[in-house]
């Protein structure tokens, strides 16, 4: 029995020191513009793009191709997908049922930058 309770407190010593091991990485919600109404977090960040061709985000001038969508590659890749899907649905499916809940309009958000802000805002 003693055995136990101490392997119990180690246990949650541990997991109050360093997180549940199961958790993983938590979206966390920002407050942009002090706005009293949250906005999405996710800001576009060029860092995690830099291998990504500018032609194939940016529009290109010289033969009008390029500016393609952000789903375009965020749901075709196998490795982006998934959590692009889970963070979804960790932090944004809450808001949206409270909304339609109220009556409001609840719908999932239609461009990529109702929720993705431009990285020169504050």
């Amino acid at each position: 029995m003693k055995t136990i309770f101490v392997f119990s407190i180690l246990s949650m010593a541990l997991i109050i020191a360093f997180g549940s091991p199961f958790a993983g990485e938590q979206p966390v919600r920002d407050h942009y513009f002090e706005s009293p109404e949250p906005v999405l977090p996710m800001t576009f960040a060029h860092i995690h793009h830099a291998t990504v061709n500018c032609i194939d985000c940016h529009h290109n001038y010289n033969d009008d191709t390029g500016g393609g969508l952000c789903m375009n590659c965020h749901m075709t890749n196998e490795d982006v997908w998934p959590l692009l899907e889970n963070q979804f649905h960790d932090l944004c499916r809450g808001c949206h049922a409270e909304k339609a809940a109220l009556g409001e309009d609840g719908g999932p958000p239609r461009r990529c930058v109702d929720c993705h802000l431009g990285d020169d805002l504050p």
